[in-house]
């Protein structure tokens, strides 16, 4: 079976089709007749194989082409050839679609696609999740028309996509998205959605971070200025304006002081650098100091109630867990106002771990706040912070005193009915005496 016929090929084949009908016509005398009979018998048998040609293309459900006699062959098998070539590349181009959508889903961004009229080619499904897109509802639905955010629709106004957009969520305000913009063909484009919530917040608390420690700074050497100043001329300090001068500026660098080693050693636990090594820690005994601590701290003002388990100790690092238990308990007693009553648990639960919590009846702390409570400096109340001397650390140094232990802060509170911090060391952690 010829696969490729040539011109000089068909003539041959026509011409040795033709030789029995002249043979034929030659020899009875009938030539012309026979001619025409051969001409008849190549229109009805070409008419007859177009004719299944086009049943088999139209009306036919197998893949396979009927049988054919002489040229036809060639033709049939060609087509059903090519058929398989397209079926081929087809299959190709779906897996390499079904490798290209599985490559988009697995991104960690979400990505949009979307042509020049902003019609919505595809998304995937953290666009979806992102943007609030239903897929696949939203095929062909212009962008704009479902994200009405007047900043992000100038965005794609002026396609000046060189500097990327941060937006908030349009479905929750709390997460902050970055949008990109890239060519994808000709006539598409491409967005791409970053959740940038947590650089945005670290970003913020480096800001409120800076903010602080200069303010925190300043006020005491402006203080110590004041007086310093007031030094130059002798004859208005007298001894006594020199002897309150004198205890001024001592408590401002001593603030300053505990202010340096209290970042000091917020660095160093951020950092999990060990200076020392792992010991067994008496926790009963420190709990036992630290409660006439806070009682001498509270003057009597507040109604403490303290329980300790003396059998349960830790294997940890005394100095980080002092400060985790010490910061707890006063700030408590600082923020709880006189009259009111507060409770210190240190004890094991039913799966051997130990529990530790300070509960008070103070003002309380509104839910918006709790999330930030332990970033650096951050306040939920900048006067009355002010009016209790702390530095706004504690909380934060308490976090990663407890994150070296395999530990991390629980805070309940409610305004005007009291909080609770507590924290659960795993029994890893735990000796039982």
């Amino acid at each position: 079976m010829f696969k490729n016929l040539s011109a000089w090929q068909i003539i041959f084949r026509l011409l040795w089709i033709y030789t029995p009908f002249a043979l034929f016509g030659y020899i009875t005398g009938f030539f012309i007749e026979a001619s025409f009979l051969y001409c008849f018998v190549i229109i009805f048998s070409h008419y007859w194989q177009l004719y299944k040609l086009t049943k088999w293309l139209w009306s036919a459900r197998s893949i396979y082409p009927p049988r054919a006699l002489g040229i036809w062959s060639n033709v049939f098998d060609g087509i059903y050839n090519q058929q398989r070539r397209n079926v081929k590349k087809r299959n190709e181009l779906k897996a390499l679609v079904r490798r290209f959508r599985l490559g988009a889903e697995a991104l960690p961004d979400g990505v949009v696609i979307y042509d020049d009229h902003r019609h919505i080619f595809w998304c995937n499904k953290l666009a979806q999740e992102m943007l609030g897109l239903k897929w696949p509802a939203d095929k062909g639905v212009r962008i704009d028309n479902l994200i009405r955010m007047p900043e992000f629709i100038k965005y794609l106004d002026k396609h000046e996509y060189l500097t990327p957009l941060e937006i908030a969520s349009p479905s929750n305000e709390n997460y902050i998205y970055e949008i990109r913009v890239v060519p994808f063909e000709k006539d598409k484009w491409t967005i791409i959605v970053r959740d940038i919530t947590q650089l945005y917040k670290l970003e913020q608390m480096r800001k409120d971070f800076i903010a602080n420690v200069s303010h925190e700074l300043k006020t005491p050497l402006t203080v110590m200025r004041g007086y310093l100043e007031m030094t130059e001329d002798p004859e208005v300090l007298n001894n006594r304006m020199w002897q309150q001068a004198h205890n001024m500026m001592v408590e401002q660098t001593t603030r300053m002081d505990d202010l340096v080693s209290q970042l000091l050693s917020l660095s160093r636990m951020e950092k999990h650098v060990e200076e020392t090594p792992k010991t067994r820690v008496d926790v009963p005994n420190i709990l036992d100091i630290m409660l006439m601590e806070a009682k001498s701290l509270s003057s009597g003002k507040h109604k403490i109630v303290a329980s300790f388990d003396q059998n349960v100790l830790l294997y940890g690092h005394e100095a980080e867990l002092r400060s985790a238990f010490s910061n707890l308990v006063f700030n408590a007693i600082r923020y709880t106002p006189e009259g009111g009553t507060i409770d210190i648990q240190w004890s094991a639960n039913h799966k051997g771990e130990a529990y530790f919590s300070v509960t008070d009846t103070g003002v309380g702390i509104d839910a918006s706040h709790i999330p930030r409570l332990t970033e650096r400096f951050y306040r939920v109340d900048e006067a009355r912070t002010r009016q209790t001397g702390g530095a706004g650390l504690g909380l934060s140094i308490a976090k990663h005193a407890l994150s070296n232990h395999g530990s991390s802060l629980k805070i309940r509170s409610k305004v005007n009915e009291g909080s609770c911090f507590s924290f659960t060391i795993p029994r890893q952690f735990v000796i039982r005496t």
